[in-house]
């Protein structure tokens, strides 16, 4: 095997990264990989020179670390679909987790352009650290009119309530999201982020920006949220205009519908801990 690893270009270590990430293409998720002494054997190589692949494919997020228990294959990132609003704690208790936040703040907000409110409108921050089974992955910021939460009774108590869902809140009170718009980049974290999220180095997050409005067009919120890019993605679905006019083959609607169970948001790679880091 150590001669088969000589054979590759590039450094040693980007040689055994590409072999792990080879063979945990044909693994489960959530299946272990064998240790990384166990490695550094079989490769006749260097305990570094394993440890220093093995947290490539950490970065790439394509294996997670248990502490005391090993490495493991990571599941599927959070994937995002166009055309299937669903809120963070829906995406994440659809898949068999558990949602939590921490409250960072909760207070009076400035205007500023932007925003889907008129000026002068008074805005109150909700600004959450969102949580996977106790681990934090993403921050969400909200502006919401504090007309609003007054007429719903939205407090800072409430909110504090560690399984408070802001759309599922709404629900409650008689508010629906009926749409959004959303735009999505990538970018390095903030400082104060990358701690929140534990991202090392120069971590790498993904801002989404999300305005939802109620079926009168009334803006129910506007969320600056920023995800670990290991553990966000983004999917479109696409069909082909027919070859000679401007008429589809086939009914966008109709796809998105068909497809909802499938393409939705799932959920990964989480490395399973629950201390609330």
């Amino acid at each position: 095997m150590k001669s088969k690893l000589r054979d590759r270009d590039g450094p040693l270590y980007l040689q055994i990264a590409d072999r792990l990430r080879e063979d945990i293409g044909a693994m489960d998720s959530g299946a272990r990989i064998p240790s990384e002494p166990q490695l550094a054997k079989d490769w006749g190589v260097s305990r570094f020179t394993v440890a220093k692949a093995v947290e490539q494919l950490v970065d790439e997020g394509l294996i997670t670390r248990r502490q005391g228990s090993g490495s493991f294959v990571a599941e599927a990132p959070l994937r995002r679909a166009p055309g299937y609003l669903l809120s963070f704690t829906e995406a994440v208790e659809a898949a068999g987790h558990r949602a939590s936040h921490k409250l960072i703040a909760f207070k009076p907000t400035e205007w500023r352009e932007g925003l889907p409110y008129e000026t002068g409108t008074t805005l109150m921050l909700l600004d959450r650290l969102r949580l996977v089974d106790g681990v934090a992955v993403a921050r969400h910021k909200s502006v919401l009119s504090a007309e609003l939460l007054e007429e719903i009774g939205l407090t800072e108590e409430v909110a504090r309530a560690p399984t408070f869902s802001l759309y599922r809140y709404f629900g409650d009170h008689g508010l629906s999201v009926q749409t959004a718009t959303e735009r999505l980049h990538a970018c390095a974290a903030e400082p104060d982020d990358r701690t929140l999220l534990g991202l090392t180095g120069d971590g790498v997050v993904v801002a989404v920006t999300r305005h939802s409005f109620a079926a009168d067009g009334t803006p129910l919120d506007a969320v600056a949220a920023i995800y670990d890019a290991r553990r966000y993605s983004y999917e479109a679905r696409l069909v082909r205009r027919h070859q000679g006019n401007h008429q589809q083959e086939t009914n966008h609607e109709d796809i998105l519908d068909s497809g909802r169970g499938h393409i939705g948001p799932r959920l990964g790679p989480w490395d399973g801990r629950g201390d609330g880091r």
